[in-house]
């Protein structure tokens, strides 16, 4: 047999095939849960508060994926939140009030449906609407989509699984422009003047931002 030099030797290369049991376990958390800043731009954080916001998005890394239900215990969102559960039933109350959460009596555990709410401007800023709708993980992306469909086609019957409520249009009757809410319009249609009923009528299924004048 021939002899390795040790330069040679120096160019040998080693392998060991590892098993599977011999790496280092890894992990990682796939269940991701969406908390929108608008939330925050909105002022909605700051109206509701930081310990509601906290048993809010405790109670979101909770939810089902697929069917948006969560179902988390008062002592587990003590343990996860760092809030009482005293505080945590007053501040779920606030979120109830606020519109963020549904709560519904199963047996002796509460079940939980959150909302999502983003609200609705024009080019200057001014709030037009609030789009809404349940918190879903795996219908976020079906959601946001139905909203910027709203807002590129600005009709109402597009929409799936978005809510807008208190959608509003400016409205200039004598020269004066006034604020209508559009969900109460349609009820309301007989206390304006007869020549602008037809066309608020069409205006309803067109772009929202869009002013309206009497002489129309």
């Amino acid at each position: 047999m021939k002899k390795l030099t040790p330069r040679r030797a120096s160019n040998l290369m080693v392998s060991k095939t590892v098993e599977p049991q011999e790496l280092f376990p890894l992990e990682a958390q796939t269940h991701w849960f969406h908390v929108f800043k608008s939330m925050i731009d909105q002022g909605d954080v700051a109206k509701i508060g930081p310990h509601a916001f906290t048993v809010y998005a405790v109670i979101k890394a909770h939810t089902n994926y697929s069917s948006g239900l969560a179902f988390p215990g008062i002592d587990l969102i003590a343990a996860k939140s760092g809030v009482s559960p005293a505080q945590i039933k007053r501040e779920l109350r606030v979120l109830e009030e606020a519109g963020y959460i549904t709560k519904e009596r199963v047996g002796r555990s509460n079940r939980y449906t959150l909302r999502e709410k983003v609200q609705v401007t024009d080019e200057h800023g001014r709030p037009r609407a609030v789009a809404t709708w349940d918190y879903v993980p795996s219908g976020v992306k079906r959601a946001v989509a139905d909203l910027k469909n709203f807002l590129v086609a600005g009709e109402l019957g597009g929409t799936k699984i978005v809510h807008i409520e208190r959608l509003s249009m400016q409205i200039n009757v004598g020269g004066e422009n006034t604020q209508i809410n559009l969900a109460s319009l349609l009820s309301d249609l007989d206390k304006l003047p007869a020549s602008m009923r037809n066309k608020l009528r069409s205006k309803l299924r067109h772009n929202f931002d869009e002013v309206i004048h009497s002489s129309d």
